[in-house]
């Protein structure tokens, strides 16, 4: 087989672009690689205002490198990406988000948090309330990771600051900005953007640029907010349209891949040979033989219960299609043995649980099976969720995303006319119950209360209401960021914010209440 390869890019952290396309580097006067901006600075250092009037650089800067050239400021000589045909200018280094966005731009947020760029201006929090931020975030470890890695500080940016850092913010303008900032940047490392999501992005970038220019400009920031990665941002829309979303060619998987073997390479004379075998160890290990693959297969069929017959309660539109038939669903051992009269956690109603989600797809229950097939963890739409009942793990996976078919109105039967409505809960129990000799894939769920805060649901007063759901209804593992801070939307004096990562992205979320269920 002969095969034809073309580099289309090349990416990576600042200095490493530098390098690759022959740049002075961001702490030169002429910094970014893509356009022609001025850097100014403080005394020490170089910032980057995005003013009117910025150009970006031409391929010809690139491929006919003159140093008394304007056009070619900040490039040392050409670089030898130039001389390729897929070659595209200076989108051709491109920026990648763990860098940028997941590591630069959260820390730079916490940094005004801080203090670090002035203490005048509405972001900047009291040492009271940063340690109280940091005690949510200590107390939430079992939904948010504390190591804070790159890929780390993109969860902070994503799930903490539009919770527990926004709602200390107490300035409209400010958090508007802010959250902003947090919407565009959950965009952007998004896997694929629409025309409007795009448009979306740019407008919270001006919007929170000018936010900093305006605070700037009246003396209640310093100049050091303007970081060579504040600037780079306004460059993301146009590299979208070059090569699609950054998610797409981010260096998040290479990072992984170097953290592994930097923790196996012991050798400090012999790098090289210790790197090449510990990659041929790693590739051993992850071969297994057809012989031994047929085994893992015969022990692992007695362990999970995969689910085909989508006429087993997945849920059907108005056109008579089948909703969720793409959706894997298997259900892991170790499995188990109840009745649907065992009283399981919170829940001790489940006859009556079933009776209702039977009626509500309408299926005759006049008599129901009590044998239950049980599980502790499920695999659901490419995520492995757990259950909370007699399960105790160090990290809560077992809160979920369900979106449900409820009557649009009062009074009518089940199906002739509904709606989808998003609710959040957690699971119990996932369990096989067999009816008309079909096997449903069910779970017994504890909804919560909810209600929208500062565009993030919020689990209202601790309520729940159980309920047994159909899997396909479950969508994605949530998880519940807690907050101290006494907020004035609930009675009591704890928060629990519901996060994933696609909170910020996709069309307004519909929130069902328990009075829908």
């Amino acid at each position: 087989m002969r095969a034809k390869v073309h580099v289309l890019m090349a990416t990576g952290d600042i200095p490493a672009l530098a390098k690759l396309a022959c740049h002075a580097g961001h702490t030169s006067k002429n910094c970014c690689h893509i356009c022609n901006v001025v850097g100014q600075t403080a005394g020490h250092g170089q910032y980057f205002r995005t003013l009117p009037g910025t150009t970006i650089r031409t391929i010809e800067s690139f491929r006919s490198f003159n140093p008394d050239s304007v056009l070619c400021k900040g490039l040392k000589r050409q670089s030898p990406f130039a001389s390729l045909m897929s070659f595209t200018g200076p989108f051709f280094f491109a920026l990648d988000e763990i860098h940028g966005l997941c590591h630069r731009i959260s820390k730079q947020v916490w940094g005004l948090v801080c203090g670090k760029y002035g203490s005048k201006h509405p972001l900047f929090l009291s040492a009271r309330a940063q340690k109280e931020i940091g005690a949510a975030i200590e107390g939430t470890r079992g939904s948010i990771p504390t190591s804070f890695h790159a890929v780390d500080w993109a969860d902070f940016l994503l799930f903490v600051v539009p919770t527990l850092v926004a709602e200390y913010v107490h300035d409209q303008d400010a958090q508007k900005a802010l959250l902003g900032l947090v919407q565009a940047c959950t965009l952007l490392m998004s896997w694929e953007l629409s025309a409007k999501e795009q448009t979306s992005i740019k407008r919270n970038l001006i919007k929170w640029n000018s936010y900093l220019e305006d605070h700037f400009q009246n003396g209640k920031v310093g100049i050091e907010i303007f970081t060579i990665h504040q600037h780079l941002l306004h460059h993301y829309l146009a590299m979208i349209v070059v090569f699609g979303p950054p998610r797409a060619y981010s260096a998040r998987s290479l990072e992984r891949a170097i953290g592994e073997y930097f923790r196996l390479i012991k050798s400090n004379s012999a790098i090289g040979a210790n790197a090449g075998n510990v990659m041929l160890r790693l590739a051993h290990t992850r071969y297994v033989d057809v012989n031994g693959a047929l085994v893992v297969k015969a022990r692992t069929i007695a362990r999970i219960l995969q689910y085909n017959d989508k006429s087993a309660g997945w849920p059907m539109t108005e056109k008579g299609e089948r909703v969720g038939v793409d959706s894997d669903i298997e259900f892991w051992g170790p499995l188990g043995c109840r009745t649907i009269h065992d009283s399981i956690e919170e829940i001790s109603c489940l006859p009556v649980l079933f009776a209702k989600f039977y009626e509500s797809k309408g299926v005759e229950c006049s008599t129901i099976d009590l044998a239950l097939t049980t599980s502790h963890k499920a695999f659901v739409n490419g995520c492995v969720i757990d259950s909370a009942f007699a399960h105790k793990v160090q990290r809560e996976a077992h809160h979920v995303c369900l979106q449900l078919q409820v009557n649009k109105t009062t009074n009518t039967r089940p199906g002739l006319s509904t709606a989808l409505k998003v609710f959040f809960g957690k699971v119990v129990l996932f369990f096989e119950h067999v009816n008309e000799r079909k096997r449903w894939p069910l779970a017994s769920v504890l909804v919560y209360s909810t209600m929208m805060y500062n565009g993030v649901p919020v689990v209202r007063n601790g309520q729940m209401k159980p309920k047994v759901v159909h899997l396909v209804d479950v969508k994605e593992l949530v998880r519940l960021v807690v907050s101290d801070a006494t907020v004035n939307i609930t009675t009591a004096t704890t928060t629990a914010y519901i996060v994933w990562p696609e909170l910020n992205c996709g069309p307004k979320l519909s929130l069902g209440s328990f009075a829908d269920i």
